[in-house]
């Protein structure tokens, strides 16, 4: 039996008949050695029984935090250890109604850590570890409250974090201790708000210092729902979102500009915010749900918590739209946004909303990680409703991830292609998601910005499940809300929609079950690539736009059954665009590796990379009018790039059968002499990298 479970309260309460007790509580030995230390537990407790006298956020209380670690940990009689514990833990000095519950038990949480450390540092002293945390222990009795039992037992085992401090049976028995004090407590829920934070900030704090054995020990069911409430929904966390709202009521419109001014109240209550001691720990909160995530155990657990997740985004997303801050976009907060604002104010709540980002994702990791582990996960009981939901999530989040370049972003890309994965095996579901995230207003544009932003996520979406839609979803659904993107538009902020909306259209012209609509759609969508092409439209999506088209129908593609010339007539008006296209630069308007080039440049390299794509007859035809464009460009540092990706793609990127006709060309036709016209004597095909 441990020794935390020896006797009954009575038991461990009672003082030895030899002690007496002062009038103060303190128990005394004859011994005048102790005099010393008795005083200053005497004053301790004294101000310990005053209220106010040990408020959080007062800094001058901070001597009475010190003061009694140092005391607690020098303290000889294992009744006034216990004795002081106990205060500690009910003091109205420290836990007044009026104070700051959750910033006192994290005071309180570092005085037994404090004390602890102090007590593995005093040698020789006459109570040993293992008894002076024996008599600490008891401090947490049966009139302590469970929760606040976690700050004692957090403390000590925080302190001894390289677990080589503590005898193995006292680390044993503190953390079974500590575990069901856990278990307790999350099991009833941890009704109130307070217990439920502080709860989820010291087990944060500790779990990193428990065994293995004892980490298996919590439930991690029951645990998940409150370390959830408490990042999310608690008034120390995200507030359910809500914290956006009062933003609102404090932005101004001055000269043109909006004005959120530093000296707000809705700025300094945002600012405090990022001070309080739940933000502060989110990182490691959200590292305690992961885990929670990881050794779950019901199904039902996890779909709780998707939904918690689901409705918290939802609310932010609501709240953020009714801001004035939504309606500016990144690439305009210079011109429409006061200096002070942009240095001072919008830092602080993006970077409150980027935590949420962050923290949710690496949560979503978790769970999007175990899903595609288990069968039963990724079944169709649980696995298409896990992903769709995620997916919805991510969503209500895209307002802040669209700041933050998500393709750099690998965790929040493992997320959303994973859930995206999983999806897609479903048809029937895959359809409904795309239903429910569709614009409400096909084929317009809508006038604010998130509902752009939403529309933006809509169509990066749906570029992943046109190919195993139905060819009815990608022509009634997908099309028209596509189709106001394919519109060249002189606002800048459309740039990344316009983009994304060409991708969708290839996407779907590359979907074998919609080989139909690909044929249909595709001289219409030819042209409109030329008319967006340099404008509107990048060279790198452009050159990808005719590598996919010619692609897609030549053979053995379905399009190329259905219309078998269509390949041969796209090449055709390309070469013919290029003879016609203009050889000024085109400037910082094109995406960066195209810097330098002119539109007929672009349109050469487009025919280039369309070579390997082609059907063997038709490549060996476009080989000597595609040397003879390449001898056409005037830019001689033009001609250099064009030249040396014409020849990575002779020389590495045609299969076998391309590659036979392609040396047969340049051995023998004359390609050699075509391609490397007016080179330096001596500089052949093996010179041609070097010379470049």
């Amino acid at each position: 039996m441990s020794w935390l479970d020896v006797g009954t309260k009575e038991d461990r309460e009672r003082p030895p008949s030899s002690s007496k007790i002062s009038r103060q509580g303190v128990y005394s030995r004859p011994s005048n050695s102790a005099m010393v230390v008795d005083r200053r537990l005497d004053n301790i407790l004294r101000i310990l029984l005053q209220p106010g006298a040990a408020d959080p956020n007062n800094a001058d209380a901070s001597s009475v935090y010190a003061s009694a670690a140092t005391v607690l940990a020098t303290l000889t009689n294992p009744l006034n250890v216990s004795l002081l514990s106990t205060q500690i833990l009910v003091s109205p000095a420290i836990w007044e109604e009026n104070f700051d519950g959750l910033k006192a038990g994290l005071r309180v949480f570092g005085v037994f850590q404090s004390a602890t450390v102090g007590k593995f540092e005093s040698q020789g002293s006459i109570l040993s570890v293992e008894e002076w945390i024996s008599a600490l222990v008891r401090g947490a009795n049966n009139n302590v409250p469970r929760w606040k039992h976690l700050l004692l037992l957090g403390g000590v085992l925080s302190a001894d974090q390289e677990r080589s401090q503590l005898p193995r049976v006292t680390r044993t028995s503190l953390e079974q201790a500590f575990c069901r004090a856990v278990n307790l407590s999350v099991e009833s829920n941890a009704r109130h708000e307070l217990e439920a934070d502080v709860l989820s900030l010291v087990l944060s704090h500790a779990i990193q210092c428990l065994s293995r054995r004892a980490k298996e020990a919590i439930h991690y069911d029951a645990l998940l729902p409150v370390i959830v409430k408490s990042m999310y929904n608690s008034r120390e966390g995200f507030q359910s979102g809500y914290f956006l709202s009062t933003i609102d009521h404090d932005i101004m419109t001055v000269e043109g500009k909006l004005v959120w001014p530093s000296k707000s109240n809705s700025f300094l209550e945002l600012q405090q915010r990022t001070g309080r001691p739940m933000f502060v720990a989110m990182s490691g909160l959200a590292r305690l749900a992961a885990a929670s995530i990881r050794h779950s155990r019901d199904p039902m657990a996890l779909h709780q918590f998707v939904d918690s997740l689901w409705g918290f985004s939802q609310v932010l997303s609501a709240q953020w739209k009714m801001n004035g801050l939504s309606e500016v976009p990144m690439s305009e907060e210079k011109t429409r946004v006061d200096e002070e604002s942009l240095k001072a104010t919008l830092p602080v709540v993006w970077q409150i909303l980027k935590a949420i980002l962050f923290g949710s994702t690496m949560i979503l990791q978790e769970l999007t990680a175990r899903i595609a582990e288990s069968s039963l996960l990724s079944g169709p009981d649980h696995g298409p409703t896990f992903s769709s939901k995620v997916l919805l999530i991510l969503r209500n989040f895209y307002f802040i991830t669209s700041r933050l370049a998500p393709n750099a972003f690998s965790s929040y890309n493992f997320v959303y292609l994973a859930a995206i994965d999983i999806l897609t095996t479903y048809p029937t579901l895959s359809e409904k998601l795309i239903t429910d995230i569709a614009p409400a207003q096909a084929g317009t544009i809508p006038p604010t910005l998130p509902e752009r932003l939403f529309d933006l996520y809509f169509l990066n979406t749906v570029e992943h499940f046109t190919y195993s839609l139905p060819q009815k979803v990608n022509e009634e659904t997908i099309l028209p809300c596509t189709s106001a993107y394919l519109l060249p538009s002189p606002d800048a902020s459309l740039h990344a929609h316009f983009e994304s909306a060409h991708s969708v259209m290839l996407s779907i012209i590359s979907a074998p079950k919609s080989a139909d609509l690909g044929a249909r759609i595709l001289p219409f969508y030819v042209d409109t690539v030329f008319k967006a092409f340099p404008a509107c439209l990048s060279a790198r999506q452009f050159r990808l736009a005719f590598g996919t088209l010619i692609r897609e129908c030549s053979p053995p593609q379905e399009i190329s059954s259905l219309q078998p010339h269509l390949a041969e007539v796209i090449v055709e008006i390309l070469a013919e665009r290029a003879k016609v296209a203009s050889t000024e630069p085109l400037g910082n308007k094109v995406d960066e590796g195209a810097v330098g080039l002119s539109e007929k440049d672009v349109c050469v390299l487009a025919l280039i990379d369309g070579l390997p794509a082609m059907e063997v007859g038709t490549m060996e035809r476009w080989l000597d009018p595609t040397a003879g464009l390449l001898n056409s460009v005037g830019n001689e540092g033009s001609k250099g790039r064009i030249r040396e990706r014409f020849w990575d793609v002779l020389s590495g990127e045609l299969d076998v059968e391309r590659a036979e006709v392609a040396a047969r060309w340049w051995t023998s036709a004359g390609g050699r002499d075509k391609v490397l016209l007016r080179l330096g004597k001596g500089e052949g095909a093996k010179g041609i990298r070097s010379m470049l």
